[in-house]
């Protein structure tokens, strides 16, 4: 359920395309300073998007670069950082380790399982700096596990577990607003990637929460959710263009792909 709190780049301006990409950068920085190579290959948008999150909520101490990378090794870039980023390198390199844990479980992974074992070295000290939030995110994983282990076709389950798994992760200050956006914003992305797996889940018999529901609906469940999202993130009160480009358009890039697929496949046939 990664990538889907990326941006839609072509409807950013160019300044706010470039602070974006400090951003990116700078957490991409974090990953490659405290977990070497194998960190920096698990960088998400997600965390980016929660980086700048929680950084326009309480502004931080910025320190911002001009570095060199493997991507980008002729021309320097700006990188920009600060706690926040910190704490969100911890919880991408937890998530990731999950990941690659439920590949393995889904489909045997050789690869998967090597990515696994070059992080479980860095596990224990992650769940000893963050307990609170590393124990929320085994406990929800653990019971999204249990439903679809049970075959449980209903959606709201799996997707108030995403919920609080994220709601969690989004929980700094005691700021239940910010939690409250989590809750939603995961609620939107269990169930739009349950949408968009649907029919490949149904070709391999995997689990799909979807599965006996009328596809027409779809589109109308995902709206009512992004109804909460949007209520929950007028609560927090802040203006950054970038968030709001993630919230009311990037996020919707991988359902609009998928549409745009899926009826090419239909003017085919």
């Amino acid at each position: 359920m990664f990538g889907y709190l990326t941006t839609n780049y072509t409807e950013l301006s160019r300044e706010d395309n470039r602070r974006y990409r400090s951003w990116y950068c700078g957490l991409c920085n974090r990953l490659n300073e405290r977990y070497g190579n194998m960190g920096r290959k698990t960088l998400t948008y997600d965390f980016t998007f929660i980086t700048i999150l929680l950084s326009s909520v309480y502004p931080d101490e910025n320190t911002v670069i001009m570095e060199r990378c493997p991507l980008h090794p002729l021309k320097k870039h700006e990188a920009t950082y600060n706690g926040f980023s910190e704490y969100c390198a911890d919880m991408n390199i937890y998530l990731s380790y999950y990941k690659y844990l439920d590949d393995v479980a889904d489909d045997n992974s050789a690869s998967a399982r090597k990515n696994a074992d070059r992080l479980l070295p860095f596990i224990r000290d992650i769940e000893e700096k963050h307990p609170d939030k590393c124990g929320c995110v085994k406990e929800e994983l653990r019971q999204i596990s249990l439903v679809e282990k049970d075959n449980i076709l209903n959606p709201d389950l799996g997707a108030n577990h995403f919920g609080q798994l994220l709601g969690e992760l989004l929980y700094v200050n005691g700021n239940d607003d910010l939690r409250r956006l989590g809750f939603h914003l995961g609620r939107f992305i269990y169930l739009v990637d349950a949408v968009i797996d649907l029919k490949d889940d149904l070709k391999k018999g995997h689990y799909n929460p979807l599965t006996g529901f009328e596809s027409s609906s779809h589109e109308e469940m995902l709206m009512m959710v992004m109804e909460d999202v949007d209520s929950a993130y007028r609560q927090l009160d802040i203006s950054e263009p970038i968030l709001e480009n993630i919230i009311y358009s990037g996020i919707w890039s991988k359902y609009d792909l998928h549409k745009r697929k899926e009826k090419r496949h239909e003017r085919s046939l």
